[in-house]
């Protein structure tokens, strides 16, 4: 209730012309505290996307999001709606890019027209600052942007995709096409709690190392706290051997994050390691491709028939382990946008079989199940549960990259209507703070550049109008609205909301961010980890 209250003054509250919100930046004693001392190294393997948790590392938009996934000041210690098509931004004084530079307003604007020159500044379209806006430098410390139309999602789109750099990186740098914010070198060009000093990274991909080192001069004295983080992504393709260093030795692996539910058996035994849960706001769910050549998804009675057909409890006991929630639902409850009102699929093969069989197919048919590795003990079980009413599974697991090239259009290996797989499993964080952002786009709109249902102008127009939508409460009804729209037409299998698991160093302090990526300034070491061990107080 708390975060919903937060979440609605913060960011989508419809203020009169000539009001507006601001949020406070700390508080005086806060900024005046004594700096903290990084100290210690931390060795991690991330099995999510490192590529883009190291670029939150490093690089900071206006607003951020905290270990909760509630808004918070960024760059920007307060803001004001000016209408429902108009934000202004208070910059955060004596704040300085790792290369020395100020942030001031001069600073956003040569960020801003390195911006709008792009033609996609991110992967997803949805996500980027609406063409048609206008900048304002207001005064040194302040400035406005002016959206086309209301925008009800301003802050996602400010947060994914506009973070800040140093002017003189402009002068002979340039981020490439969907990937702005991420580095192809190292370079002391951003704001955040760490410089990136070794590596490199796009927005689906980074290089073999990359090392994080504490900058600092960080604006908030109490971060960073660890001194240096290093990531290992060649160890991303064996989650076995990471793990087993993991659990078994000090020094080679401090954090695995997003590790499966069995392999938190072995890690309670570890010596070592310890497992760290947080329970995000997420949902697994499989998506049906309607794109394929002569794709049987089309007809509704196949899409419930898989829904009917899923038992959600014997796969939350058996691969999740005990470790997921909200069974059957897609907003989790207590979120913005939950639906308390949806009748939820049961298990119910009777049904299941029957449906199928009105659709014409009594004996089931044959349906080819992908997903990417952290998930295979799931395509098995839920593979087994549809061979129950008759079809004939198959399933392939496949690597993040591999992975990709199958369900994110532009970068597919071949055509939509020549990829061969029916359902993808997956699961989806609340990346942006905003559930109806995070969820109800992948999947299903044009502009998220992975529609895999058939084109459906009515949801397209559901989507469009809560993104224009700024008043919180009708936004949030609208969503339930959408929510509602979503299990009425089964354009998903509706499974359970997984609880994010995490193998752990015992002496790391480890906070682990509920939007999925790693961030690394609240992580702190004890003084008996290997890396201070020994030291002299």
């Amino acid at each position: 209730m708390l975060r919903r209250v937060f979440f609605r003054l913060a960011v989508f509250t419809v203020i009169q012309v000539g009001l507006g919100i601001a949020l406070p930046s700390l508080s005086l004693a806060q900024e005046r505290e004594v700096r903290v001392k990084p100290r210690g190294i931390l060795k991690v393997v991330d099995l999510g996307i490192p590529s883009i948790s190291v670029m939150l590392n490093y690089a900071e938009g206006l607003v951020t999001l905290d270990k909760d996934n509630n808004w918070v000041p960024g760059l920007a210690e307060e803001w004001r709606w000016i209408d429902d098509r108009t934000i202004e931004f208070k910059l955060r004084q004596g704040v300085r890019f790792h290369n020395g530079e100020r942030l001031n307003a001069e600073a956003v604007r040569v960020n801003w027209e390195a911006y709008r020159k792009m033609k996609n500044p991110r992967a997803i379209e949805f996500d980027v600052i609406p063409h048609g806006t206008a900048f304002e430098i207001i005064d040194e410390y302040a400035v406005r942007f002016t959206f086309p139309e209301p925008n009800g999602l301003a802050f996602v789109r400010g947060l994914w995709c506009f973070r800040l750099f140093a002017p003189a990186f402009f002068l002979g740098h340039r981020f490439d096409e969907y990937n702005w914010a991420c580095l192809r070198e190292a370079g002391p060009w951003a704001t955040g709690p760490f410089r990136l000093v070794e590596g490199s990274l796009s927005m689906f991909s980074a290089s073999d190392r990359i090392v994080l080192e504490a900058y600092e001069g960080y604006w908030d004295r109490r971060y960073p706290k660890v001194q240096k983080v290093i990531l290992n992504n060649t160890l991303i393709g064996n989650r076995k051997e990471a793990m087993r260093l993991c659990r078994e030795t000090e020094g080679a692996v401090d954090i695995v994050s997003h590790i499966r539910p069995l392999d938190t058996l072995k890690v309670a035994e570890s010596p070592f390691a310890k497992v760290v849960k947080s329970k995000d706001i997420t949902w697994l769910r499989g998506i049906f491709n309607h794109r394929k050549r002569g794709s049987k998804w089309k007809d509704i009675r196949l899409r419930r028939a898989l829904n009917y057909a899923v038992n959600r409890k014997e796969l939350w006991r058996y691969a999740a382990k005990g470790n997921a929630y909200n069974l059957g639902g897609v907003i989790p409850p207590g979120a913005y946008g939950h639906n308390p009102n949806l009748t939820l699929y049961p298990y119910d093969t009777t049904k299941a079989r029957s449906l199928l069989a009105q659709a014409g197919y009594p004996n089931g048919f044959e349906v080819k199940i992908i997903a990417l590795e952290a998930l295979e003990l799931e395509t098995q079980i839920i593979g087994r549960m549809l061979e129950r009413i008759g079809l004939k599974v198959s399933f392939e697991i496949l690597t993040e990259t591999e992975f990709w090239r199958k369900v994110c259009i532009s970068l597919l290996d071949k055509p939509p209507e020549q990829q061969d797989w029916d359902i993808h499993l997956g699961t989806v964080y609340d990346y942006f703070g905003h559930p109806g952002a995070s969820f109800l786009p992948w999947n299903f709109i044009e502009d998220s550049d992975m529609r895999w249902i058939e084109y459906d102008p009515v949801y397209e127009k559901m989507w469009k109008d809560m993104a224009r939508t700024v008043d919180p409460e009708v936004q949030e009804e609208k969503i339930r609205q959408m929510v509602q729209y979503l299990y009425d037409n089964a354009h998903a299998i509706f499974i359970y909301s997984p609880i994010s698991l995490y193998a752990v160093n015992k002496e790391v302090n480890f906070v682990p961010y509920r939007g999925y990526y790693l961030r690394f300034k609240e992580t702190s070491v004890t003084d008996n980890h290997w890396s201070v061990r020994g030291e002299k107080k």
